[in-house]
């Protein structure tokens, strides 16, 4: 496995990549990697000659600079946990490389002002700031993104549509824990009793979740949303409400939604989506 930590070396392999006509698929991540990590990896190994996973925690996504300082960084295990899955190459530049001093912010203008979007001013702004350098960097032929940040997922679609036809966007369905919560790097920030009681609300939640009957529309769900999530010890929450799976909007059945969640232990945010 190479680990390149600079653009122009890196463009030297992608240019031997695309002139054999070898595929790439892109990976990115923040690092702390999980095995929600290795299932897009296996997808990506699956479906191209060449993988390429990239490592950086960008700060212009964190709302606060104690929320980035906090992130959960594990160089060396996310290095051995890319060569056990067979990554071609691993991308891990500074922020120096990556941004230039009077760095152009991007808006994001898709599914805003709702959900993450809401309560996390500019996070997405700071998402498809960076992605925007790594597309035009990589240039790959596809990339893949998980179900778990969904609202990010559909972002990010309408940017690729707009801004990178030629990029095939993936994506990957939630891994999980047998107890059923989603693998997550703010994981490894919990307690014990943290991650019990997690798993207790998730399991009361997948119940609450097959009591309903399918015919319900969107709005009338989400009242027996709020009445089942004021009954739980929660400690803080954002949200707790059904969207459309396809335009995360309050229209239409609670068949055709996701029921969203972000929820706090402590001072770590969780978040999760659970189809119907």
């Amino acid at each position: 496995m190479l680990i390149i930590k600079d653009i122009s070396n890196l463009k030297s392999y992608l240019t031997a990549y695309q002139n054999k006509k070898y595929s790439i698929g892109f990976v990115p991540t923040m690092g702390a990697l999980h095995k929600g990590h290795g299932e897009l990896i296996k997808r990506s190994k699956n479906d191209n000659n060449k993988t390429i996973v990239s490592i950086f925690v960008n700060e212009k996504q964190f709302n606060s600079k104690e929320d980035f300082n906090a992130y959960p960084r594990n160089k060396g295990l996310d290095y051995d946990f890319c060569s056990d899955n067979d990554v071609d190459l691993l991308f891990e530049p500074s922020a120096e490389e990556i941004y230039d001093k009077e760095e152009t912010i991007l808006k994001n203008t898709y599914y805003n002002n709702i959900l993450c979007d809401k309560y996390r001013k500019g996070h997405f702004d700071g998402v498809i700031t960076v992605l925007n350098k790594f597309f035009s960097i990589v240039k790959s032929n596809k990339v893949y993104f998980g179900e778990k940040d969904y609202q990010q997922l559909k972002i990010i679609e309408k940017f690729i549509q707009e801004k990178y036809k030629s990029l095939d966007l993936v994506c990957v369905p939630t891994k999980r824990s047998k107890e059923g919560i989603a693998y997550s790097s703010r994981n490894e920030k919990l307690s014990k009793k943290q991650i019990q009681d997690f798993i207790g609300l998730h399991q009361r939640t997948e119940n609450f979740l097959k009591s309903l009957e399918k015919s319900l529309d969107i709005e009338t769900a989400n009242q027996k949303a709020k009445d089942f999530i004021a009954k739980q010890d929660i400690e803080k929450l954002d949200y707790f409400e059904f969207r459309n799976n396809e335009d995360l909007s309050f229209n239409g059945k609670v068949s055709e939604s996701r029921l969203f969640y972000a929820i706090y232990k402590g001072k770590i945010r969780l978040i999760d989506n659970l189809k119907i």
